[in-house]
């Protein structure tokens, strides 16, 4: 068998094709439903963290600041909620390192380390409480 026809139909490359299709196709999915199906309509699910606390989580406004986004609407998705932004391209760039871990294993590891994954979620904890101080 020509190596690289093997190559293509190998088991796991095509499991990761399969699951990378399937990946397309859901966020596909996803931003059509919120660049068409308006916030307040009332499909979407509640924040059941503010609903009990009264409090914004560090996710409250995301389907509106996405929504908003899509619509190119960037000065109203940063007042729904304005780290949003910055944790779709971090994740994003978490996503194409962890992909390409063996060709750039030293940025996987930056990426991964204790460090950035501490100033992460310092970031997203001081988010949730500079958004909740009553001015």
């Amino acid at each position: 068998m020509d190596p690289i026809l093997h190559y293509m139909v190998a088991p796991d490359n095509v499991r990761n094709r399969i699951l990378l299709v399937l990946a397309i196709t859901a966020a596909l999915a996803a931003g059509t439903a919120y660049y068409l199906i308006e916030p307040s309509s009332g499909l979407y699910p509640r924040c059941m963290f503010h609903q009990l606390t009264g409090l914004y989580c560090p996710g409250c406004g995301s389907q509106r600041a996405i929504h908003a986004m899509l619509h190119g609407n960037w000065s109203q998705a940063w007042s729904y909620n304005a780290i949003l932004p910055f944790e779709i391209v971090f994740i994003a760039i978490i996503a194409v390192a962890w992909r390409l871990r063996d060709r750039y294993p030293r940025l996987h590891g930056i990426l991964n380390s204790r460090i950035v994954i501490i100033s992460f979620l310092i970031t997203i904890i001081g988010w949730t409480i500079i958004r909740n101080i009553q001015f």
